[in-house]
């Protein structure tokens, strides 16, 4: 038996009911995503400042280190 009728046909399938749910999407996938993009704007809310001071603190630590070199490891650690 040649299989290639059978998987020529299983495709036409699959792509037929994924074009025909694809034009409406269910109202829980609809819910799921705007709150996913809640989600991802608040961490990008978040994670601006906390990187400026990050980057802050090691500007500090490296400005007042007065050229010990143990304080200057530990900044570039935390840097």
């Amino acid at each position: 038996m040649n299989k290639k009728p059978i998987i020529f046909l299983v495709i036409i399938l699959i792509l037929l009911f994924s074009v025909s749910f694809a034009a409406s999407d269910p109202k829980l996938v609809t819910t799921l995503n705007k709150s996913l993009t809640n989600v991802k704007s608040w961490i990008i809310k978040l994670s601006t400042p906390a990187a400026a001071i990050a980057v802050g603190t090691g500007v500090f630590m490296k400005k007042f280190s007065f050229g010990d070199e143990e304080r200057i490891v530990m900044r570039k650690k935390a840097y």
